[in-house]
C-alpha cells in the first residue's frame, strides 16, 4: 500500500513538472506586437512601439532570385510567414494565405520563411498549396530566430515603413488576417 502511494505521489509530481514546463513554454514572449481586434475593430501596434524588420536575407527556396531579402518590402506593407511542411497547422493555415496573396498581391508583398525543413519537401508544400509569392530556405531557422519567431506558424505583419506591426503566433483565422492587412493598406493609403 505504502508502495502504490510513493507511486501516485511520483506521477502527480511528474505530471506538475511538466505542466509547468508547456505553461513556461507557451505562455506569451512579452512582445507587444500581437494584432488586437475588439468589435470588429483592428487595433495594429502603435507606430511609436513598432519594431524594425532586421536585416535579413536567405537562399531562396525556388529561384530566381537564388538570394531573398526580409526586407525588401519596397515601401510597401505585408505578412512574413514563419511556416514548415510538417506543420500541421501550417498546412491548415496555407490554403487561406494563398487566397490572401491573389487577394492582395499588387498591394501587399508576401514572403515566407521555411524553418527547419528539407528543401524538396518544401518545394512540394509550395505547389500543393500554390504559395506562389517568394520564400526563404531557412534549414536551421537562423534567419526566423533573429525574428524572434515563438512557434509555428508565426505572422509577421509589417507595415509600409519595414517595421512589425503585429506578431501572430499559431494558426489563424482568416478573418484576422485579412482584418489585419486591410488595416495595413488602409494606413500605408492613409500616409500615401
Amino acid at each position: 500500500m505504502r508502495r502504490r502511494h510513493v507511486l501516485v505521489l511520483v506521477v502527480f509530481v511528474c505530471a506538475a513538472l511538466v505542466g509547468a514546463f508547456f505553461a513556461l513554454l507557451l505562455r506569451s514572449s512579452g512582445d507587444s506586437a500581437a494584432l488586437r481586434i475588439r468589435g470588429g475593430h483592428v487595433s495594429l501596434v502603435g507606430a511609436s512601439k513598432r519594431r524594425t524588420l532586421p536585416h535579413l536575407a536567405g537562399t531562396a527556396l525556388t529561384p530566381p532570385p537564388a538570394r531573398l531579402s526580409l526586407d525588401a518590402f519596397g515601401g510597401k506593407p505585408g505578412l512574413i510567414d514563419v511556416w514548415a511542411s510538417w506543420c500541421i497547422p501550417c498546412r491548415e493555415e496555407a490554403p487561406m494565405l494563398a487566397r490572401l496573396w491573389r487577394q492582395h498581391r499588387g498591394e501587399l508583398r508576401f514572403l515566407g520563411v521555411d524553418v527547419e525543413d528539407t528543401r524538396a519537401d518544401a518545394r512540394a508544400f509550395v505547389r500543393r498549396y500554390g504559395l506562389n509569392y517568394p520564400n526563404i530556405f531557412d534549414a536551421k531557422a537562423a534567419l526566423a530566430g533573429k525574428l524572434g519567431f515563438f512557434g509555428l506558424p508565426t505572422a509577421y505583419l509589417i507595415d509600409r515603413r519595414g517595421r512589425i506591426a503585429a506578431k501572430l503566433v499559431g494558426r489563424q483565422k482568416e478573418a484576422t488576417l485579412r482584418a489585419g492587412l486591410d488595416a495595413l493598406a488602409r494606413e500605408a493609403a492613409a500616409k500615401g
